[in-house]
């Protein structure tokens, strides 16, 4: 006896819904496996379907009921912290307070690699036993951020008035800073 229309109709369901369900397992970030939102078991079993049909009536489609996913955290590390200010268009002025020689320059071309616009490195008036950044006004932002991206500059503070305003970093190395 041939199956009628009904029954035909009835098994393609079940072989889509069969193809449908390992293809949208095997394609789930976690390979199919069950999360702890749907422990193994939790999940109701249907009847198996895929046997023949009674030729009077279709079978009811079945349907699968997925837990949600999660998805694995990205490999890369997130920062919690802002994002830090760009060093583009800042000024900087490097000084060296503990008068070793060439080291306003080797610390200026540091300075200067990591984006600033280092305007002069010269000798500071003074030594310095703690390295610092000193900032002009509006630039206490710029002055941390320099910080960050510099660790070695601990202390920033505003900038005295024997500094110039047309910078807006003046940094300090002090005795403190490493290598000295």
């Amino acid at each position: 006896m041939k199956p009628g229309p009904t029954a035909r109709a009835a098994l393609v369901l079940v072989a889509f819904l069969a193809v449908f369900t390992i293809v949208d397992r095997m394609s789930a970030p976690d390979g199919g496996r069950r999360t702890a939102a749907a422990p193994p078991g939790s999940a109701t079993q249907q009847p198996d379907t895929s046997a023949a049909p009674t030729p009077t009536r279709a079978a009811p489609p079945t349907t699968t009921t997925r837990a949600p996913t999660t998805t694995a955290p990205p490999t890369t590390k997130r920062t919690t912290e802002p994002t830090l200010r760009p060093a583009g268009g800042v000024t900087v002025q490097v000084l060296n307070g503990v008068w070793v020689t060439g080291l306003a320059r080797r610390v200026a071309a540091q300075v200067r690699t990591a984006g600033y616009d280092v305007v002069a490195a010269k000798t500071a008036l003074g030594s310095y036993s703690v390295s610092r950044v000193y900032y002009t006004g509006g630039h206490q932002a710029d002055a941390e951020a320099f910080k960050k991206r510099f660790p070695a500059f601990a202390v920033v503070e505003p900038a005295p008035a024997n500094l110039s305003r047309r910078v807006a970093l003046h940094v300090v190395i002090g005795k403190d800073y490493p290598g000295v």
